[in-house]
């Protein structure tokens, strides 16, 4: 696995002006009327990591990747919904904000555009709290739309169970044949809740009607203790028709971040098996199937040394190459490199999780596939400026 070329999505131009802060990059191929492909990037882009002034700017390629340009997004800010269209379960405080975009694209042209829509107060107001960043509900927007006809109106999937949960996007909406899709979500615990952190449920949203509803929400990989949380899973379509799910994997007693999981559903995301340790050590751990078959998974490495790193698999992920991991962007000199890994052992000065999440200046790497063995990685980080950027590397997959 080799970088041939790098290009910037985005990047502030004015970074001693204006403060600008990314997350949740996004990426999908499409094709346009006339069977060409088009690669569309989406992220979150806001004046600080979990503002209410954050939206979901998109951007389109012709030439998979080389040149990017802005196009008209349906969640450029947060949408204005419908009475009926907001879940009575609980009074909501502040300011509605997006974040975590996802892309889904079909052979047949079909996008899916995605987002957490969250509610979040004001440090100093009565039902502030530090551990969740002023969180207070979320629920999860999609748009439904195609490239020339464009977007339809923004729905909400509300996919919580009771009052005391909340339900976000945790990975893309994929395509599975047909126009069956299969959405992975998660729940999450209040913050003022005993033990929050182990309240965490994954689940998949299911349609068979080409992402227009959102019928069945069977679980997908879980801990049945709570202790161990499957965060962000992403999943891919394999060419034995499996569905493929890589899992973060995070001890939430300890705040240690594990060796991610995998799992697979064999009929289309209604049940799942597996939930076996890999040799990745990152997440989310975002997944794309090549054209060969294998599997190349992409990922944030938030232990020593820090970075966007990736690896393939040649068995639908069971195993995995990290013993020729690339390191694709390195967090200490903000460049991309393209180097092999040589160091995979956790750091004991490493900051958890929940303490280091919220001034994250690297993440989110979204690989796609592209002709002639290549793949595209779109990610967001700092670069040696110091000013973020979005950032686009197309890779060879050698054999």
């Amino acid at each position: 696995m080799r970088v041939i070329d790098h290009q910037r999505v985005h990047h502030n131009p004015y970074p001693n002006h204006r403060p600008e802060s990314y997350s949740g990059t996004t990426i999908c191929r499409v094709p346009d009327r006339a069977g060409r492909p088009v690669l569309l990037c989406g992220f979150r882009l806001g004046s600080a990591r979990m503002s209410p002034d954050g939206g979901v700017p998109l951007y389109r390629s012709d030439d998979d990747g080389t040149s990017w340009t802005r196009i008209p997004s349906p969640l450029e800010a947060t949408p204005n919904m419908p009475a009926s269209e907001l879940p009575p379960a609980h009074p909501r405080a502040g300011r509605a904000a997006l974040a975590g975009p996802h892309l889904g694209a079909s052979a047949a042209g079909t996008l899916l555009l995605t987002a957490a829509r969250m509610w979040i107060t004001e440090p100093g107001a009565p039902d502030w709290d530090d551990a969740a960043a002023g969180l207070t509900d979320a629920d999860s927007v999609i748009v439904r739309g195609t490239l020339e006809d464009g977007w339809e109106a923004p729905r909400i999937i509300d996919a919580r169970r009771h009052p005391d949960e909340w339900a976000i996007p945790c990975g893309p909406p994929l395509h599975v044949g047909g126009q069956r899709w299969v959405f992975p979500l998660e729940r999450h615990g209040r913050a003022y809740m005993p033990r929050w952190l182990e309240r965490y449920h994954a689940l998949a949203a299911l349609s068979s009607d080409d992402g227009r509803t959102w019928p069945e929400m069977p679980p997908m990989l879980n801990d049945p203790t709570g202790r161990i949380a499957h965060y962000d899973q992403r999943v891919s379509l394999l060419a034995d028709g499996r569905i493929a799910s890589l899992v973060w994997a995070h001890d939430v007693v300890t705040d240690v971040t594990l060796p991610a999981r995998v799992g697979w559903s064999a009929d289309g995301g209604h049940t799942w098996t597996g939930d076996l340790d890999t040799s990745i050590i990152g997440g989310p751990v975002n997944t794309v199937a090549l054209r060969d078959g294998r599997l190349l998974a992409a990922y944030a490495r938030r232990t020593a040394p820090r970075g966007i790193r990736a690896c393939v698999s040649a068995d639908g992920g069971a195993t995995w190459s990290t013993d020729q991991e690339l390191v694709i962007f390195d967090e200490a000199s903000g460049e991309v490199v393209g180097e092999l890994a040589t160091v995979h052992d956790r750091r004991e000065a490493d900051a958890g999780l929940w303490g280091s999440m919220w001034g994250w200046t690297f993440g989110q790497p979204m690989p796609i596939a592209l002709d002639d063995g290549m793949a595209g990685l779109v990610f967001f980080g700092v670069g040696p400026d110091r000013a973020p950027a979005v950032h686009f590397v197309r890779l060879a997959i050698d054999g």
